[in-house]
């Protein structure tokens, strides 16, 4: 067993992070501002109104655009009159000063806000944005996709592929520059992040739309069904909240405001986790950063290693961090290294002028916050989730029999078996194996 795996065992059973008190205190006010809001939906439309942009550093450009929806492009699951109006509000970040807008830059971050959905805009997001302008040397393009419930998927899915047409295939006679694919990075946080997988996937699939240069997320929200281990285990660590009291959005039948329905919730373009590898069509390299204190850490697991096994994936596992722990730069050290090793990644993998891009080598780190933030290689990171599925079994939190309840599908049923599995052979002596995704 991994020096990581004893260390997040013996967090389950302290119940304790090492965090400094500034972040203790922030974390708690964001807590209880995400609790409040998802409480009932009403106080979402009242956030979107009342939540003021970030501030930026004097020297940082921003210019306010708007991406014209497509009409020659309508997804399964929408209506003509989805690709009808004036289009997407957006904006450009240039944390370094980019002169001739008329003309390509070097590379471009395509970035997508998270906020489960329902919330976020390119302005609560610009903490995260001018940063990684600056670190990655780069055009930030940050996207307004519209929200649920009022919109639910894949009404978000269209717009970024929208917000990917204006860059490399802008309106005609519009005069904008037109990029190459392998100058741009789709990037994203939470929901985001998701949505930029589900994009990375959705130009893998197509025939007519091609890939980016890489893809980089925080924290990215890719199992909509919340069903490994993480989600429970973590839930005292994490500022997340669990679901909501509001229940017409979320209910036994809808378990997201995302979705129409549970249906949706097995579509790899809604949960990243249930896409199926395939050779002849490689994903662009990536990077996944996650804190190993958050609820959906598992979920970047479970993709980088089981989902797509031989994909070009660096996941990077930051102790007793939190959800998006990134946005937290501004007070906390690790966040800051994390933001710079984004900007890093993008950097070396897209450009106009990088030539053959190197080779990114798959693996799996778990990155200290002591000084210097000394790393490790994790070689069995899928034993984290048997190691909390079994612990979830012993809690009792999870049954060989569960029922299936709206947060808790086949996946978690499958992982609770083979953990159970385990546990039985452990007891006898007997050894096991990762729980494989799907299996």
């Amino acid at each position: 067993m991994s020096k990581m795996r004893r260390l997040l065992l013996k967090r389950a059973a302290t119940g304790t992070l090492h965090r400094r008190p500034l972040l203790k205190g922030t974390l708690r006010v964001v807590g209880a501002f995400i609790k409040k809001v998802s409480s009932d939906y009403t106080w979402v439309k009242v956030a979107r109104k009342t939540v003021l942009p970030m501030p930026v550093p004097h020297t940082t450009k921003i210019t306010q655009v708007t991406i014209p929806f497509r009409d020659d492009m309508i997804l399964d699951g929408m209506t003509a009159a989805d690709a009808q109006g004036e289009g997407l509000e957006a904006e450009w970040i240039d944390s370094v000063p980019h002169k001739d807008k008329n003309s390509p830059a070097e590379r471009v971050i395509l970035f997508l806000h998270g906020g489960a959905y329902v919330l976020g805009s390119r302005l609560t997001h610009r903490i995260l944005t001018w940063r990684l302008s600056k670190y990655a040397n780069a055009r930030v393009l940050a996207v307004d996709y519209r929200l649920a419930p009022e919109h639910t998927f894949p009404i978000a899915v269209y717009d970024a592929i929208c917000a990917y047409r204006y860059l490399i295939d802008p309106p005609a006679g519009s005069g904008l520059p037109k990029y190459k694919p392998e100058q741009i990075s789709f990037c994203g946080d939470s929901a985001g992040g998701g949505l930029a997988t589900a994009l990375m996937l959705y130009c893998r699939d197509s025939d007519k739309i091609p890939l980016p240069g890489a893809v980089g997320t925080f924290s990215p929200w890719i199992d909509l069904s919340q069903s490994f281990p993480a989600w429970h285990l973590n839930e005292r660590f994490d500022y997340l909240p669990g679901g909501t009291e509001d229940t017409r959005y979320m209910n036994a039948a809808r378990a997201q405001p995302y979705i129409k329905s549970n249906d949706d919730l097995y579509n790899p373009l809604v949960s990243p986790v249930m896409a199926v590898e395939n050779p002849s069509k490689p994903l662009p390299p990536m990077l996944i950063q996650v804190g190993d204190a958050e609820r959906v850490r598992d979920d970047s697991i479970v993709f980088s290693q089981s989902t797509f096994p031989t994909s070009p994936i660096r996941l990077e596992i930051y102790q007793d961090q939190v959800h998006v722990f990134q946005f937290f730069s501004g007070i906390e050290p690790t966040a800051k290294f994390a933001l710079k090793r984004m900007g890093q990644f993008i950097q070396e993998q897209t450009g106009s002028s990088i030539g053959k891009r190197p080779e990114l080598p798959r693996q799996a780190l778990h990155i200290h916050t002591s000084a210097g933030h000394p790393m490790e290689e994790v070689s069995d990171a899928m034993g984290i989730i048997d190691d909390g599925a079994r612990l979830l079994i012993e809690q009792g939190v999870w049954t060989n029999n569960m029922e299936t309840t709206s947060l808790a599908f086949e996946n978690a049923r499958r992982i609770a078996e083979r953990a159970a599995q385990g546990k039985s052979g452990a007891a006898t002596g007997g050894q096991t194996g990762s729980t494989g995704h799907g299996q």
